[in-house]
């Protein structure tokens, strides 16, 4: 099994060096998101699984990241935002084929990848990979102190509709 390095890169050399692939899949994050550091395991799993995609990611990490997206972004109808991250934008030649918001295990990103390529060369088990086990085991607590806020600020709002 071939395996490679996955490294965040900027986004403006991300777009450079999909944008002559027959096929690229990309993935847009930010810093200490749950679903965004999941996305290095599946990513690489995606990539094996299907030989010719070009993969890729990158990170908003400060205010100039995110305004690169009117520029880099929008014009390719590619719409990222801190709620929707990680989102994937799938690229044929440059231009966005799909969108899909959120983060999954590899066997299900690739079920929506499947409707827009078709099946793997190198099918996925159905069942989240062991770097993508290994990766959830890491993030815990950061997932679990997100839940919590996210309990926190919904049970704030409730307050609010009394």
């Amino acid at each position: 099994m071939t395996t490679f390095e996955l490294e965040h890169e900027p986004l403006e050399q991300l777009l450079d060096r999909v944008a002559d692939a027959d096929a690229a899949l990309i993935s847009l994050g930010i810093p200490r998101c749950p679903a965004c550091l999941l996305m290095p395991p599946s990513l690489r799993e995606l990539a094996r699984a299907r030989p010719g995609l070009v993969v890729g990611m990158t990170v908003f990490d400060g205010p100039e990241d995110w305004a690169k997206r009117t520029d880099l972004l929008w014009p390719r109808d590619i719409h990222v935002s801190r709620s929707s991250v990680p989102v994937l934008a799938l690229l044929r030649r440059g231009r966005t084929v799909a969108t899909r918001p959120g983060g999954a295990p590899a066997y299900i990103l690739d079920d929506w990848l499947t409707e827009h390529l078709g099946p793997p060369a190198h099918p996925i088990p159905r069942a989240p990979s062991s770097a993508e086990t290994s990766t959830l085991d890491r993030i815990t607590a950061r997932r679990t102190q997100q839940q919590a806020v996210k309990s926190l600020r919904d049970a704030g709002r409730g307050a609010l509709d009394t």
